[in-house]
């Protein structure tokens, strides 16, 4: 089972990485693929099922934000 405390703040984390711009894309993009794994890795799950969350809570919030 996932701690949902840690999964909040790995969302949140991976969430306002996601949401960086600048002319760093390349590395952003690296900066993302490795925090995910990292938090995966820590969280025990498939990368590809927490990067899915990630999107939904990015959707979720563009929502709220409008």
């Amino acid at each position: 089972m996932v701690d949902p405390t840690l999964l909040d703040q790995a969302l949140g984390e991976l969430v306002r990485l996601r949401a960086m711009t600048g002319r760093r894309a390349r590395f952003r993009a690296g900066s993302y693929a490795s925090a995910l794994q990292e938090w995966a890795a820590r969280l025990c799950v498939d990368p590809l099922k927490l990067n899915k969350l990630v999107l939904i809570k990015e959707a979720i919030s563009r929502h709220h934000l409008r």
